[in-house]
């Protein structure tokens, strides 16, 4: 029994294909996949072909060390044995993936108990050959098992004849020296076949032996005492033995396959309502991107016509959106979560109240009186009773309600203060002020943005969180980037001209 060592060469589809974040400064597009090069065709590695050479030498040698010492004086039952042993090599069965088992081992060990390390080491290349036969393997795999039969069977033939006195001896210590010869065959089998699988996939030999082969113990201790059963029966009733012995490893063999075909069935089955689940997540992740889009995109529209009732600068409430997502970024928000999302649409939709006020004051020139200002602050709980029973802008509508209150307390509509403030309340306060400080006013110039960033750091820990300040002053060359891009039109002043002071 040996399993496969060598992958043949892989295509592009055998690798992961990574995926990075890459961020825009945008409020829409803040991350993207970025696809990695398909690698090409990989080749057997130089050090698992030079290993596959060594270890076919090391068996040739074997074979020409230890072939000639065969005893001939039992003929037929060296010749009926090694025919058992070759044809047993033919009852391969895959499981579940690359790895291989047969009951050749049965006759490999019936072989070496009998006739010693010469006999094994005969049989071995060609149980090799008829175990590779219709595989379609490489050259290189096939002389590498030629080998690897070699070397195992005449190691595991070499204790067993050392142990018993160079003849098959039924003493009540043949069980333990059995079980003794199935733990050398396993680790020479197994140390051959694993450092072949890591050098030619570049794995490290124990994830190797964990994954293909700490599971087949069992199997190499039930089929060595079957050999040993099949050695000892031909040695007390001659061919008669053979054939009582033989049955049974076939009708395992048998039921094996049965169980692993009805196995496989099922885990093909599984595979395929795995492949009609992962394609109807594409879709529906899909049609969940479009609908998000379309949301998107309804919003920002709805923000322009706001903007323009409001004879707000163009694109402020989406220029202020982009400011607060890269201020986000920098406080560790990450993007595409429920949070981020509902600080992007918070930032849109922030004067989403200023509906329920009237033209007369939101368009009037000069200086507000006191009952216009009452009236005037009650657009943030306008704003946030409008949306937040739409389930998908509930999340926003919290920073809608606290987008005028200040960190030492001093805003409204409640008066809220440092952390009793939602943290995209406290980002956006600080964007919407670099906004305005920055945008042409007809009572002034706009100002620039190094001049309002040294402002904004006068009112750090008073009207600004310091934390928020500091993110701000991280993000600070992306937002002037985004700032510049964008040309302001000049615009009626109005009572939110000027956060710092109105609106």
């Amino acid at each position: 029994m040996l399993n496969r060592a060598f992958k043949e060469p892989a295509d592009e589809r055998d690798f992961p294909q990574p995926a990075e974040r890459e961020r825009e400064g945008n409020v829409v597009q803040l991350n993207a996949a970025a696809e990695a090069p398909p690698r090409p065709a990989e080749r057997l590695p130089l050090p698992a072909l030079a290993y596959a050479l060594l270890v076919f030498a090391a068996g040739a040698a074997a074979v020409a060390w230890f072939g000639p010492q065969l005893d001939t004086r039992d003929w037929p039952g060296f010749l009926v044995l090694a025919v058992f042993a070759v044809a047993a090599g033919r009852t391969r069965l895959s499981i579940y993936g690359e790895t291989t088992i047969s009951i050749a081992m049965v006759g490999d060990f019936a072989v070496a108990f009998l006739f010693g390390p010469a006999g094994a080491v005969l049989v071995a290349p060609f149980a090799a050959l008829a175990t590779d036969l219709g595989s379609g393997s490489r050259w290189y795999k096939r002389l590498f098992d030629i080998g690897a039969f070699s070397l195992v069977n005449v190691a595991a033939a070499s204790i067993a004849w050392l142990l018993m006195g160079e003849r098959l001896n039924a003493s009540p210590w043949i069980v333990p020296i059995a079980l003794l010869v199935v733990v050398a065959y396993y680790l020479a089998n197994i140390s051959l076949v694993t450092v072949a699988v890591s050098l030619s996939t570049r794995s490290s030999i124990v994830s190797v032996w964990r994954e293909k082969f700490e599971w087949l113990i069992p199997h190499y201790v039930v089929f060595g005492l079957l050999g040993l059963a099949l050695a000892v029966a031909y040695d007390a009733i001659g061919f008669a033995g053979i054939l009582a012995f033989v049955a049974p490893p076939l009708m395992m063999r048998f039921s094996l396959k049965q169980y692993v075909d009805k196995t496989a069935e099922n885990v093909e089955e599984l595979r395929n309502t795995n492949r009609h689940l992962q394609k109807a997540n594409q879709e529906i992740l899909h049609m969940a991107t479009e609908l998000r889009q379309t949301y998107d995109g309804t919003l920002e529209a709805l923000v322009s016509a706001l903007d323009a009732r409001d004879r707000e600068t163009k694109g402020h409430s989406i220029r202020v959106a982009r400011y607060m997502m890269e201020i986000a970024f920098h406080m560790g928000i990450q993007p595409s979560t429920d949070e981020w999302v509902d600080m992007q649409r918070g930032a849109l939709l922030h004067d989403v109240g200023k509906i329920g006020v009237s033209d007369t004051i939101l368009h009037k020139p000069g200086p507000l009186t006191d009952e216009e200002w009452v009236d005037m602050r009650r657009h943030p709980k306008i704003g946030h009773d409008m949306i937040k029973d739409i389930s998908f802008l509930s999340g926003a509508a919290t920073i809608v309600l606290a987008h005028h209150e200040r960190f030492d307390g001093r805003g409204y509509p409640k008066g809220l203060a440092q952390d009793e403030i939602p943290l995209g309340a406290r980002i956006f306060v600080l964007a919407d002020t670099f906004d305005a400080m920055t945008s042409d006013r007809p009572y002034r110039r706009a100002l620039t943005p190094e001049v309002s960033r040294d402002e904004i750091i006068k009112c750090s820990g008073t009207q600004f969180d310091p934390k928020c300040v500091q993110a701000f002053l991280l993000a600070f060359d992306k937002i002037v980037a985004i700032r510049m891009a964008d040309h302001d039109e000049v615009t009626e002043h109005h009572a939110s001209a000027a956060p710092r002071q109105a609106a």
